[in-house]
């Protein structure tokens, strides 16, 4: 089983990686992205430019680690594991890194900000496809729910980090610095990678259970 949606996993990075690729060699489509992009851009307010910034502070290149550690020190608390810290640990970061691989393998540009009317983030240059800011978010909150495992905790964990990783992708887009097609494939990246990471977390888990000392002769004794 845990093999299986490994398998899809991968598909479904490979997917994401060729998206990115068809979309940064479409002109055309990322002309109309820009266009309406925009058009958003013309609906600000002082409310959600706001929160828009909040958003990018917060799950920006200099929280984020910090982030990262709080969230290993919430896990350990909440399940009294240390190797649950650790696996929150390796299922966000590895594939908060591998965004930044599928960005550089895509290499579709970021939107062209400085023609915007209302400009709240300057980051002219770098890369656009998928969302770093929506991945870390999504990742960050998808390793909360595999790893704090208490009913109690569930709904509440998904119902949170359904609202913030849409407010953190639809920020991206409202500032003008993405393209709705990279925060898009950024949801869906970190969904695929984070389960991948975390599937390959438990067989090495499995493996190593069985491999331990006196194993074999604690198996033979539930028989």
């Amino acid at each position: 089983m845990l093999v299986r949606v490994a398998l899809l996993a991968t598909a479904v990075l490979l997917v994401v990686v060729g998206a990115g690729l068809v979309l940064a060699a479409q002109g055309g489509w990322t002309a109309a992205e820009m266009n309406f992009l925009r058009r958003v851009n013309l609906a600000h307010t002082p409310q959600l430019d706001s929160v828009a910034m909040g958003i990018n502070w917060l799950f920006g290149p200099a929280v984020a680690p910090a982030l990262v550690v709080l969230g290993c020190g919430v896990v350990f608390l909440v399940e009294r594991r240390a190797l649950s810290a650790l696996q929150f640990l390796v299922i966000v970061t590895l594939p908060w890194m591998g965004n930044e691989a599928v960005k550089a393998l895509v290499g579709r540009p970021r939107p062209d900000i400085v023609s915007l009317p209302h400009i709240l983030v300057l980051e002219p240059g770098g890369l656009s496809f998928p969302s770093g800011h929506t991945s870390f978010a999504a990742c960050l909150l998808l390793g909360m729910i595999l790893t704090i495992r208490g009913r109690r905790w569930r709904a509440p964990l998904i119902a949170t980090a359904i609202v913030v990783v849409l407010a953190t992708a639809g920020s991206r887009v409202y500032l003008g610095v993405h393209y709705p097609t990279d925060v898009a494939a950024s949801i869906v990246y970190s969904v695929a990678a984070v389960t991948l990471i975390n599937v390959v977390w438990l067989l090495l888990m499995t493996h190593w259970a069985r491999r331990r000392p006196g194993a074999a002769r604690r198996s033979r004794s539930f028989r």
